[in-house]
């Protein structure tokens, strides 16, 4: 019976210690940073994606592969949600488009 006891207790400081581990692992991988803060990023491939990131007053869309870290767009936080219904009704737009490209394929 003081084996089972001592397989518990070992088990329980193992899983103290992932817990632990995993508490310290997850509040070092905070994404801000002072002025910087990445809203998000989109993976576009092993080591490639676009990342949002908001940078004082400033939003930036940038291109990182990894090599390179190019600017694709700055745009000013008050015009972020102006900005952001464009890009809604441009995808609206092309699903359209591509819903419209789908039915006169499937005629055919």
């Amino acid at each position: 019976m003081s084996e089972i006891i001592k397989v518990m207790l070992s088990l329980l400081i193992v899983l103290g210690v992932i817990a632990v581990t995993a508490r310290v692992m997850k509040g070092r991988s905070v994404s801000t940073t002072g002025l910087l803060r990445t809203l998000g990023y989109l993976s576009l491939g092993p080591r490639k994606g676009i990342a949002i990131v908001k940078a004082g007053r400033e939003v930036m869309l940038l291109a990182v592969t990894p090599n390179d870290l190019k600017l694709l767009k700055t745009i000013p936080e008050e015009d972020v949600s102006a900005e952001l219904a464009s890009i809604k009704d441009n995808i609206k737009q092309i699903k359209g488009l591509k819903e419209r490209f789908l039915k006169t394929a499937t005629r055919k």
